[in-house]
């Protein structure tokens, strides 16, 4: 018997939601992650997530639970967040057949949300995100669940890809490939932030923790015709982190080293006048940013090294991960204490 394709499969899971019912199912733009597929079904429309990361059921859960516990708190929130659907027998994951000889990767079905990724363009855009950033960490802190978080803290960089381990990573940086000879300086200088950011874990611990989603970016929102943010997304993975994290990761996208340093700290200002209209920090945690926001550059480059490793992304796709992380980390080395300076002063 001919063993189907993903297309076939992912193609006939719209029936464990909606028997016995007529759906189309169409493509449109999707996340790095996993595959995405749109389904309408009787002039509504859903979105198809077939998670491409793991197939761990454990994490799925996790995030599910989260998300309807979410949906109790949704008055407080001025945009909509994903909402896993229910299957008629419970539940909300599929697991497809199994392909290759592997398990079955999982799927879910959520509702869909109108709207495209923004372009920050003005810093009323950015302080504007600031808000959806702060309203989403201020009811995050709010909610709990019977589940335990399955993925750990950005702080535990030993865990965020199986085959980047501390090892693995000295021996990448210190001793690359020769397809990264050319990157061999901004390596190395990676390698050492890496380093040296152990001996700060310790002081982490001790900092107030919560929910995090863990990466708020343009590519995880959406937006209206007029530039009013319409949802948050892809919550796949929150756990409990430092609680200024949230917004380390989102100064970190903010934060090009191409521009200027007047157009900087217009920016990074915006967004920590938006988010503290919500968020109160501690005058230690303001003092933690830079190094968590590095913590993030270090956290995107071995998360991407894991996928070249395993095959997923070409060289060239590392190759843009390295200039940023080493651009990036280089600029907050030589500009943390004016970032905590001209947040301190908002």
């Amino acid at each position: 018997m001919r063993v189907k394709d993903q297309e076939e499969l992912l193609a006939s899971l719209p029936a464990n939601w909606f028997p016995g019912q007529k759906w189309t199912l169409r493509v449109g733009e999707g996340g790095m992650n996993n595959t995405t597929r749109f389904v309408d079904v009787n002039g509504t429309s859903y979105v198809l997530r077939l998670y491409e990361t793991h197939r761990d059921m454990d994490k799925i859960k996790y995030e599910h639970a989260i998300l309807l516990a979410l949906v109790k708190h949704k008055a407080q929130l001025s945009y909509r967040i994903p909402v896993p659907i229910v299957l008629p027998e419970g539940g909300t994951i599929v697991q497809l057949e199994e392909l290759e000889g592997k398990g079955g990767k999982l799927a879910a079905l959520f509702t869909f949300t109108d709207g495209c990724n923004p372009t920050w363009a003005d810093s009323e855009q950015i302080m504007n995100f600031g808000q959806a950033v702060g309203q989403l960490s201020r009811v995050l802190a709010a909610i709990s669940v019977d589940l335990a978080p399955v993925y750990p803290p950005y702080y535990e960089i030993e865990n965020i890809h199986p085959r980047c381990t501390p090892e693995a990573i000295r021996i990448f940086c210190l001793q690359p490939p020769e397809l990264f000879w050319a990157q061999k300086r901004q390596l190395s200088y990676i390698y050492e932030r890496f380093a040296a950011f152990y001996q700060a874990i310790p002081a982490l611990r001790q900092k107030p923790h919560q929910l995090v989603h863990g990466d708020i970016n343009g590519s995880n929102m959406l937006v209206d015709s007029e530039g009013k943010i319409t949802a948050v997304l892809d919550f796949e993975f929150i756990t409990m982190d430092v609680r200024v994290m949230e917004l380390a990761v989102c100064l970190s996208d903010l934060i090009d080293p191409s521009m200027s340093g007047v157009e900087l700290r217009r920016y990074c200002a915006a967004f920590y006048e938006g988010y503290s209209s919500f968020v109160q920090l501690e005058e230690d945690e303001i003092q933690l940013l830079p190094l968590l926001i590095e913590l993030r550059r270090l956290d995107v480059f071995i998360h991407f090294l894991g996928r070249y490793i395993d095959g997923v992304d070409a060289q060239g796709v590392l190759i843009d991960i390295i200039h940023n992380t080493f651009a990036k980390t280089k600029w907050l080395q030589e500009n943390a204490t004016e970032l905590v300076r001209f947040l301190q002063v908002k």
